[in-house]
């Protein structure tokens, strides 16, 4: 896919009816903006993660911790490094340039899906409030996208975060979210 090897920036809707085989008026009746075409790519992407940890949730019977939900958040996010990406440009990119109607059927599904998968939480994680469990995940989705933005260096960056002076500035991202998560679900757990 074009958009795991160049910037969102750099991806034509040209190239992408060019990888597709189709006529690039093709792609435009099913996605009237280059903009509606990558938050296709993002609900379906997202979709598809929520769904996995649902049937994580709903099936795995083992005893729950705030670390345990926070080191299978972060590998979960091991071979998907286009969902943070994308989660990332949603709000100041993404939401700019859609219809109206895209927009409102996204965030529906959201708050629906929010609301399943943020009961699920409460059930597994005692220590959440009723309501508590879609407030988690809107804080995840900022620790996700905070520490993707931080993680996805420049290649001018990337050389100079090579220097042994300016490593600790650094972020691996996987680490990063497990230990931010744990510490975000302890201080919850401990309140």
């Amino acid at each position: 896919m074009l958009f795991t090897t160049t910037s969102y920036a750099e991806v034509k809707m040209a190239d992408v009816a060019e990888k597709a085989r189709l006529a690039k008026g093709t792609v435009f009746l099913y996605f009237p903006t280059k903009e509606a075409l990558f938050l296709a790519l993002l609900e379906e992407l997202l979709f598809a993660w929520f769904h996995r940890l649902d049937g994580w949730l709903e099936q795995d019977t083992g005893p729950w911790t705030g670390a345990r939900l926070a080191g299978w958040v972060a590998e979960s996010m091991e071979h998907q490094a286009s969902l943070p990406r994308l989660m990332g440009i949603l709000q100041n990119v993404l939401e700019h340039n859609i219809p109206l109607e895209h927009a409102r059927a996204f965030k529906e599904r959201l708050r629906e899906t929010l609301g399943h998968t943020g009961a699920l939480l409460e059930q597994r994680l005692r220590f959440l409030k009723p309501g508590e469990g879609p407030r988690l995940l809107l804080r995840l989705n900022a620790l996700m996208m905070g520490l993707w933005l931080m993680a996805d260096e420049a290649p001018v960056t990337r050389e100079l975060l090579d220097l042994p002076h300016l490593s600790v500035l650094r972020v691996d991202f996987q680490r990063e979210l497990a230990e931010s998560m744990t510490l975000l679900l302890r201080g919850l757990e401990t309140r």
